[in-house]
Order: structure tokens, then sequence, then C-alpha cells
């Protein structure tokens, strides 16, 4: 498929506003697109009052394939969120392996390279991942859509046995709003903080101003329990039985096996009060 052709579907779908695209181009960009595919059709209508219908082809043309493009890429992009989102038992979750079709522009196949690297990340199909990676352009991304590369690429670290460089990559990717993919990153942040004060610290800000900001993620809510008590320990006296048994499973799972405990009591203490 020519570079021209893949150019004017990406236009397409820009000026509808499905993409961004180029890196620092804007709206003024998206204007000029429409300024001049406006003209394309003022052409096409002048053509048609002079050669009857077929001075309307163009028009027509542009309309279809702008259609055509559009859909490409919203596909893209919700095929990206069920392979990130969905339990990955749903049938709905999996990415089409099917080849993209004709009219996708070049954001469209970004996207679908995403939901396959992220796909397989989840299905620690490492080899996979790291096949697909390469076809993912950053700068064709959305911020959410680049948190979720990063995340695929912390779960890559992790799943290939670094989970020092996994945390560094997690860092910048959480909150993706993703419960399962926060639980996994945010369990191995804390674990590569939990030392350092300094650092948890600087996390803890961190996850707060996201969640702040409208991103909703139970699972950090949960790890951010859990820092709470490395800076006010007493606070674990003021847990509810359910609460402690959570925080109890968190603990484990970063490798803290006397707060584990402690909450563990302190479940089964509430319990019988």
């Amino acid at each position: 498929m020519g570079s021209a052709w893949t150019w004017l579907l990406e236009r397409c779908a820009e000026i509808v506003g499905v993409t961004d695209g180029a890196a620092g181009g804007g709206a003024r960009r998206r204007l000029l697109l429409f300024l001049v595919l406006s003209l394309i059709v003022a052409a096409s209508c002048f053509l048609g009052e002079l050669w009857g219908v077929k001075g309307l082809l163009p028009a027509v043309a542009l309309f279809l394939l702008a259609v055509q493009a559009t859909r490409a890429v919203l596909d893209a992009r919700a095929s990206l969120w069920r392979a990130a989102a969905l339990e990955l038992e749903d049938p709905a979750q999996r990415p089409s392996e099917c080849a993209d079709p004709w009219f996708s522009p070049p954001t469209a196949r970004v996207l679908r390279a995403l939901a396959a690297v992220v796909d397989a990340a989840r299905r620690e199909r490492y080899t996979l991942a790291l096949e697909r990676l390469p076809y993912v352009d950053r700068a064709a991304l959305r911020p959410d859509e680049v948190r979720l590369l990063d995340a695929a690429r912390a779960l890559l670290s992790l799943g290939l046995g670094d989970p020092a460089r996994a945390a560094q990559q997690a860092i910048i990717a959480l909150p993706t709003g993703i419960d399962d993919i926060d639980a996994r990153l945010g369990r191995v942040v804390l674990a590569d903080a939990w030392k350092s004060p300094a650092r948890l610290e600087a996390i803890e800000r961190a996850w707060r101003r996201e969640l702040q900001g409208g991103v909703t993620s139970e699972a950090l809510e949960r790890l951010l329990s859990l820092s709470r008590l490395r800076f006010v320990p007493h606070a674990l006296e003021a847990l509810k039985p359910a609460e402690a048994r959570e925080l109890s499973a968190e603990a484990w799972s970063i490798g803290e096996e006397e707060l584990a405990a402690a909450l563990e009591s302190r479940a089964r203490g509430g319990v019988y009060r």
C-alpha cells in the first residue's frame, strides 16, 4: 500500500478527530486539514453544477474514505482496551488475528499492534510480545495508550526476570485504570521501594495526585492503604477485619511477611471480638 494512500487515510481519520496527528500539530493542523477538505467538497459541488452527478464523485469518495478510516481507528482502539481490561477467559478479550483491512490508517495498525503486545504480555507470551513491539509507534498514541505501552513493557521486564527495571517502567505507566495491570505492577513498584521511605513517599504522592485527577484504580487505592502502614504502623489497629485480610494478601505479595502476619492476626482478632 503506497505511502500517499496511507497518508490520505491518516489525514481523513485525523480531521474527524479519532487520531491526534503529528506531534505538535494540534488544533491548528486539524483546522487546516478541514479547510483543505472543505475546498475539495466545494470544488466538487461546483463541478456538480457543470457535469452533474459525476462532479460530486470526489466529495462522495472522500466522505466514504473518511468513514472507513474512522471506523478502522475506532475498532482498533476498542480492541486495545478489550485486550487490556477484559478477563483472559472472555472470548471478546483476545485481539483479532486477521490482517488489517485495506482501509486502515497507520494509527489503526499501531493500535492493533499494541493490542497484540498487551494481550501477549498478560498471557506471559513474551516472545510474541517482543515480536510485535517494534510495530508500536509511541508518537501515534494518546496519553492513556502510552501508559498501556509502558505497562506492557514493564510486564515484559517482569516476566523476563528483571523486577528492578519493571519497577522503573511501571512508575511512569501507573495508573492505567485497568485493575489487573495496576495490581501486578503496583506490587512490583511497592516491593522495590519499600525499604526506601523517601522513594515510597514520592510514589505515594504521585499515585494520589493521579487518583485525585480523576483516574480510577481500586488496586492502587488498596496499595496506598498498605504503604500508609509503612509510615503509620499504629493505623493497623484501626483496620476492620476484612480490610486487614485484604491488605495481608497484598503484604504477602510484596514479600513483607512480618507485616502480612500482623495484618492476618488483626483480621482474626477482629473476627472474635
